[in-house]
């Protein structure tokens, strides 16, 4: 009996540091960083004034390579196009690459008349074999340094390619995300959800990014040095967590730029949302075979956010399921857990409620953050069950917009 007890503790632990302590644990550490790099600043302005030696000043951005993973993106893609070549970066330092995913609509015609207008357009087609292939092959016909990923349906900020590539500049950085902003024009539910969640997110990855380490890139914005990428292996879903993961594996940093802005609308329906959130939680297990080295917490930060921020918060569906079945079973013995399972069970319930009237415009905030957090968790459940079960498929489809 002592052992269930210990469980149910352990297990309520885990997931307040995942969800809470880790936050905490970030502001702690990160305040530590900046004073630390103040001191270090301070070293530095100190000993240029008490010097007459004047640093070279170079203002030559590098080239790049915007790469654009695409599949039946007719409505939107000529308008990331024409957003790609107005960006406040030098056209003859940008080459736009379009990797067509044996997109069947008039995708590739689109992309091919634009590339006639604009040399910096090249558009390579593949058969159709998913999003993780298509880049493996097409990083092939990249001749630059630097390679930004983004998808068709994300507009970027003005500058956001320069300040990828300023944060991209030290040797020991290997990848640099950007930051991505939903818009939810049609009041979606699902997403006011995700902008709360990303709010919250987005504050982990500066955080992580001030010690060096950002716990994955958003494949919506995010570049990276070209040497430093590694083939992905067959079955990989999630490009942008494994490329990005990978780097920081092999002892390269990952940063996080919030200046660097780009811009999506949400998925127009909760039905979408959740299916999306399958697939990536389905990526996500599976990019966790190849990514072993980083469960090793002798390497220091970069093992202890993979940890938190991460592999904790994956195994959050099954420690739920756990804890609930743990509390019926010790409540029938002692007056504390019958106490606890009100609130326990009440939660559910009120998540099952929102699901009932996920349709409305608005619901009572007392409903609906039960209710997405246990969306979130039933996703990455179903997605655990479709890896361990390889049924999910690597192909994908464009959301409906």
């Amino acid at each position: 009996m002592l052992v269930f007890h210990l469980v149910f503790w352990l297990l309520i632990s885990l997931l307040l540091h995942t969800y809470i302590f880790y936050f905490l644990c970030l502001k702690i550490l990160t305040r530590k960083s900046r004073f630390k790099l103040k001191l270090k600043l301070t070293s530095k302005l100190t000993s240029k004034l008490t010097s007459n030696q004047v640093a070279p000043q170079t203002t030559q951005l590098p080239k790049l390579t915007m790469l654009i993973a695409a599949y039946n993106e007719e409505k939107i893609i000529e308008a990331k196009l024409q957003n790609t070549l107005e960006l406040n970066y030098p056209l003859d330092c940008l080459e736009i690459i379009v990797a067509s995913d044996g997109s069947s609509d008039k995708t590739s015609s689109i992309v091919e008349c634009l590339s006639k207008q604009h040399p910096q357009i090249k558009l390579i087609e593949f058969k159709r074999m998913g999003k993780s292939n298509v880049i493996n092959a097409a990083i092939e016909s990249v001749s630059t340094d630097i390679i930004v990923f983004s998808d068709a349906n994300t507009m970027y900020d003005s500058n956001a390619l320069k300040e990828l590539v300023s944060r991209l500049a030290p040797q020991d950085v290997g990848c640099v995300c950007g930051r991505l902003i939903y818009h939810n024009p049609k009041d979606i539910i699902s997403g006011t959800g995700e902008s709360i969640y990303w709010k919250y997110e987005t504050q982990l990855k500066i955080m992580e990014s001030h010690l060096g380490y950002v716990a994955g890139a958003n494949g919506a914005i995010y570049a990276i040095k070209k040497q430093l990428f590694e083939k992905m292996p067959l079955g990989t879903i999630n490009d942008d967590f494994m490329i990005s993961m990978k780097i920081v594996q092999n002892g390269y940093k990952s940063l996080y730029a919030p200046e660097a802005k780009a811009y999506e609308e949400v998925a127009p329906s909760v039905g979408g949302e959740f299916k999306r959130h399958i697939r990536d939680g389905a990526g996500h297990y599976i990019a966790l075979l190849h990514l072993l080295k980083l469960f090793n917490p002798f390497i220091g930060i970069r093992s202890f956010i993979f940890w938190s921020h991460r592999i904790l918060r994956w195994c959050a569906p099954v420690f739920l399921i756990i804890l609930f079945l743990l509390n019926l079973y010790l409540a029938n013995t002692y007056a504390f857990y019958k106490i606890l399972l009100v609130p326990h069970a009440t939660f559910y319930l009120l998540a099952v409620i929102g699901l009932l009237i996920r349709h409305r415009k608005k619901i009572p905030f007392l409903i609906y953050v039960p209710f997405y957090f246990c969306n979130l968790n039933l996703a990455l459940f179903l997605g655990l069950l479709k890896a361990l079960t390889k049924q999910q498929k690597t192909i994908w489809s464009s959301t409906q917009r």
